[in-house]
């Protein structure tokens, strides 16, 4: 976290209130003035949780409203080397409304949890895979989609963010990533818990249980930009 901080007297973490967000807000603050960002519509999910979450672990929230206006006007920008899916589109709007708000608030750099998930084994079809199949297969299934991220998703978010901010993805550290290839897969997924490891890790770096412990939530759902996307006739 330190070299993902490195220089920045204020950094801006990426905060839906989640485990992954709340962990890197955790450890940021031991070297930065942290901003929790947020971006969601009224009545989303993400809301109420990122709220709690700022009060909870003591940052400043720097909220956007997601509207049909802003996120039409953000679909707009979309500018990749591929054919954008759905989720392509909603993740760039999210991302690039998040980063523009942190750069108004006089961040430079913006943290972002990406690559969490599968590393520590967060989605739901790890478990699926490792009780259909056993931990060899839920582990290829990581380690397939950890290499896709970067041929994929890192483009479109590091794309949505720059023109704001300096995207930072402290998860995709070298030692960290050799780390969480390295662990059973009983680690990272357990009695059907997904991220066992990252979550008892965030709960003895002081992240309070309810966020420590909260279920995965999907960023293009929980923030409720995805409805906008569909309703912007893209």
């Amino acid at each position: 976290m330190a070299e993902a901080v490195a220089g920045e007297s204020k950094v801006a973490v990426a905060f839906s209130g989640g485990l992954d967000s709340s962990l890197l807000t955790v450890c940021a603050k031991r070297h930065a003035n942290v901003l929790a960002c947020s971006a969601f519509s009224p009545g989303a999910a993400d809301a109420a949780r990122a709220r709690s979450g700022a009060i909870a672990l003591d940052v400043d929230l720097v909220a956007t409203e997601l509207t049909k206006e802003s996120v039409t006007e953000a679909v707009g920008m979309v500018d990749l080397p591929f054919e954008p899916t759905l989720m392509d589109r909603s993740l760039w709007c999210l991302y690039w409304l998040v980063s523009r708000r942190a750069s108004e608030a006089g961040a430079r750099v913006l943290l972002l949890g990406q690559l969490a998930d599968e590393l520590f084994g967060g989605y739901a079809k790890y478990a699926a895979v490792l009780g259909r199949d056993g931990p060899e297969a839920a582990r290829s299934m990581m380690n397939r989609d950890l290499l896709a991220y970067a041929e994929r998703g890192r483009l479109r978010d590091e794309g949505a963010c720059r023109r704001w901010v300096k995207p930072r993805f402290p998860f995709e550290a070298k030692a960290l990533v050799e780390f969480a290839s390295g662990l059973p897969v009983s680690f990272k997924i357990r009695d059907g818990v997904r991220k066992v490891v990252l979550r008892r890790a965030a709960l003895l770096l002081g992240v309070p249980e309810e966020f420590a412990r909260a279920p995965k939530k999907a960023a293009q759902y929980s923030s409720g930009v995805q409805k906008l996307v569909v309703s912007s006739r893209f």
